[in-house]
């Protein structure tokens, strides 16, 4: 009988090819890791989420008195008489940054606050709407910014406004939507 190696080659070969396809395994699955960016809607979530908790703390009445008017009613409630968007430009984004732990993200925010309510004139029911306030830099973001994000409020209004026509407007309570868009420059 004749030896050969033909057996022991063979062997060697099925060897030296099962640890080339180990090392390759191991080196894709430990260097092949694909690094993706946050999902573009967790930021939007926070900045709704702290769009939210301001409008809620703007609206926390400063006495537990029953029935008593919170800082945002006021400032709807006074539109006529003062300037609302030199307390509501100061205290929206005040509130926005109350706790948050970074300004990167409020300090590069706008908003555009609009106010809906109902108007009985004439034995008919509307719904009206007006600009309340916006950010001192929205005019001039509006054409490059950022889809923008809603947050809105109910404020519970212990009287109706005044100085929009009183005359459109009930004597009586009621509720006003306030609806606060809020985007990134």
């Amino acid at each position: 009988m004749v030896m050969n190696d033909e057996g022991q080659l063979y062997t060697i070969e099925g060897v030296t090819a099962g640890i080339i396809m180990l090392v390759t395994a191991f080196t894709i699955f430990n260097s092949g890791i694909v690094y993706t960016p946050g999902d573009a809607h967790i930021s939007d979530m926070q900045i709704q989420q702290l769009g939210y908790d301001a409008l809620l703390m703007m609206d926390t009445p400063g006495e537990m008195a029953p029935l008593s008017a919170s800082p945002l009613a006021l400032m709807i409630l006074n539109k006529s008489k003062i300037n609302p968007d030199t307390e509501f430009v100061h205290s929206f984004p005040h509130y926005l940054s109350l706790g948050t732990g970074t300004t990167d993200i409020v300090d590069s925010l706008e908003y555009n606050a609009t106010i809906y309510h109902r108007v009985t004139h004439g034995g008919v029911e509307k719904v009206q709407s007006y600009l309340f306030s916006s950010s001192p830099n929205s005019e001039v973001s509006l054409l490059t910014r950022e889809p923008a994000i809603s947050v809105t409020r109910y404020v519970w209004l212990p009287r109706s406004p005044t100085g929009y026509g009183a005359s459109e407007y009930d004597n009586e309570k009621q509720l006003v939507l306030l609806e606060v868009l809020i985007w990134r420059r």
